[in-house]
This record gives structure tokens, C-alpha cells and sequence, in this order.
């Protein structure tokens, strides 16, 4: 840091009317720190730079860059218009946001549904299938069966009761 920058932190503060201890405080830093500062022999970080030049309702540029700091001048009166403005799009954005969220629930009950029947589907029709590749065949065609729905159609939760159905097979 530029003694040049040091100087101009001392003397923001001071314009302000701000002790080392009370600007420190505002930042969440020790006094030392602000001390640091103000003699060149350490840096703000990002963070404490943004918040010094909100303190100072001054930019970055002219916190770090600029012989001369102008200050901003004070925001002007909130305009009604602006105001209602800002409402409409704020409730705007509410109501796309709750929409999004139900339809995001609507798409997961469609979702397990489906995987529900697929799961049941294949309980019915994969004995008739292992009838046609031999008795042996079941166990393997309920294990390929889970493992192509499960990585197709997230099936892993409902696709598991597929393998209650091999001792059930096995004893018919």
C-alpha cells in the first residue's frame, strides 16, 4: 500500500468524524489493524476496501486511485412510480419462483410414480420372461432389468423390490 493511499484512509476517517477504535469496530477489525493501515505497513482486504468506500459513499476508484475524493452526492427521493416499480417485479418474481418450485414438485410425483409402476410392470412381466430363457435365467434378468432402470429412470429406490421377487420365483 501507497503512503499516498494511507493518507487518504487517515483523512476519511477523520472527515467522518471516526476514531480508529469506532471505524474498526464498524469493519469487525482490531484497531491495530486500521493503525496498520493508515501507516502504509499493511493492506485492507477486498472485503474491508468495499466496506470503507460504502462507509465513505465513495467508489473504489476514488478510495484507491484518486488524488481527489469527491464524495457522491445523496441518493435522490425514492420516486413513487419507481417504488411501485419495484414492488410489482419484486412480487413478480415471487410468483415465478413459487411456480417453478411446484412445478418442480409436480415433475418428482410424476417422477416416482412412474417409477413405481415401471417397478410393478416388471414384477409382472419379467417371470413371464425368464419362462422363456429357463428358470436359471430370473435372477439375472431381475439384476439387469434393476440396473437399466436405475441408471435410465433414477428407478434404485422402488427398482430394489424387484429382488424380493427372486425367492418368490424360486418357489414357484
Amino acid at each position: 500500500m501507497t503512503l499516498e493511499i494511507a493518507n487518504r484512509l487517515a483523512e476519511l476517517r477523520r472527515a467522518q468524524g471516526l476514531s480508529q477504535e469506532e471505524l474498526a469496530a464498524r469493519l469487525g477489525v482490531s484497531r491495530q489493524a486500521v493503525s496498520k493501515w493508515e501507516r502504509a505497513e499493511s493492506s485492507p482486504d477486498t472485503g474491508n476496501l468495499i466496506a470503507l468506500a460504502r462507509l465513505y459513499d465513495i467508489s473504489l476508484d476514488a478510495l484507491l486511485l484518486h488524488g481527489q475524493v469527491a464524495q457522491s452526492s445523496p441518493p435522490p427521493e425514492a420516486d413513487p412510480d419507481t417504488a411501485e416499480q419495484e414492488r410489482l417485479f419484486a412480487a413478480a418474481q415471487a410468483w415465478e419462483e413459487a411456480e417453478a418450485a411446484r412445478t418442480k414438485k409436480r415433475r418428482k410425483a410424476l417422477r416416482e410414480g412412474l417409477s413405481w409402476a415401471v417397478t410393478l410392470a416388471l414384477m409382472i412381466l419379467l417371470p413371464l420372461a425368464a419362462r422363456l430363457f429357463g428358470a436359471g435365467a430370473y435372477p439375472v434378468l431381475v439384476v439387469f432389468s434393476y440396473l437399466v432402470t436405475g441408471f435410465l429412470l433414477d428407478n434404485w429406490h422402488p427398482g430394489w423390490l424387484l429382488f424380493l421377487t427372486i425367492p418368490l420365483y424360486s418357489l414357484v
